[in-house]
């Protein structure tokens, strides 16, 4: 038994001995391990310290070049004539869009100005009567186009007659804001003077205040009232298609000279185009007074 005993001690003593043996050589190895690790950092640290000396040196100057600090240059990348265009276009498409659409519409406005042609004259159109106006509208264009010549140089002779419906009337109907707007432009403007309105339109345009007293200049014929050429009386509804008899109320009449937005100037430029016309007009149409003389007898 003793032996056996003896024998059982000597064999943990000898795995003790290979397990503190063990444990030694990964110490040892652990140890090992750490020192390298030092060493490598530490080498780490000597080299970034080297290098940044190297670096300062470089941008003092006083080094050209540096053996151990090697600059690394990004290579640019060549591209094609095509490709630079396409990558131009990619990353300025929204600016460009924007640019097209101005230079589109700056294109359109010069293109609209330079082939739009000025009418040689404009009448105002103010009787309320929408039938009248879908009836007659050219025609008056065409009877006051005899009146005058090519004003504006284009090789041809154009009137345009605006209509603008005012009256107590109208006031009611869907876009009178829009036509009084207009009728209050054009009397602040110049580019129109004759007038053809009836007494509908006398509160908005003031006639007494607006328009020329044509007495001095008309009084010899029966239809001048004022500031109103009357025209029931006359041949005009036969001459631009009217069928029916004219309101007695609808009258022509030319506007006093101003200072507009535009200028006094440009207004009577068109009012020394208009007045001869009218001239002309009221010579045709207008029924001049006689006076009968009785000789005294003895």
């Amino acid at each position: 038994m003793a032996k056996k005993e003896k024998k059982r001690e000597s064999v943990m003593d000898i795995a003790r001995q290979m397990e503190a043996q063990a444990q030694a050589q990964e110490q040892e190895a652990r140890r090992l391990a750490l020192e390298q690790e030092e060493r490598e950092r530490k080498q780490y640290e000597q080299q970034l310290r080297e290098e940044r000396l190297e670096l300062l040196r470089l941008k003092q100057g006083v080094i050209d070049r540096s053996e151990t600090i090697h600059e690394e240059h990004e290579e640019k990348p060549h591209y094609t004539l095509g490709q630079r265009i396409g990558n131009f276009f990619y990353h300025n498409k929204w600016w460009l869009g924007i640019a097209c659409f101005f230079a589109f519409v700056t294109g359109f406005l010069i293109w609209q100005t330079v082939t739009t042609v000025k009418p040689d004259m404009i009448v105002l159109l103010l009787v309320h009567d929408d039938y009248f106006n879908a009836a007659c509208n050219e025609q008056i264009g065409a009877l006051f186009s005899q009146y005058v010549g090519d004003e504006n140089g284009d090789g041809r002779v154009q009137v345009d007659v605006y209509y603008i419906p005012a009256s107590d009337e109208t006031a009611d109907r869907s876009g009178y804001t829009g036509d009084a707007t207009k009728l209050f432009a054009e009397f602040q403007i110049g580019e129109a003077v004759l007038v053809i309105s009836d007494e509908g339109a006398d509160q908005f345009i003031v006639p007494e205040h607006t328009l020329t007293d044509l007495a001095p200049y008309f009084g010899d014929y029966a239809q001048t009232d004022g500031v109103r050429f009357m025209l029931a009386d006359t041949d005009f509804a036969q001459a631009v298609g009217w069928e029916e008899d004219l309101d007695k109320d609808i009258y022509i009449g030319i506007r006093q000279v101003r200072e507009t937005m535009d200028s006094e100037e440009k207004m009577q430029k068109v009012y020394d185009i208009s007045f001869p016309a009218l001239e002309q007009f009221v010579a045709d149409f207008g029924t001049p007074e006689t006076t009968d003389t009785q000789e005294d007898t003895p």
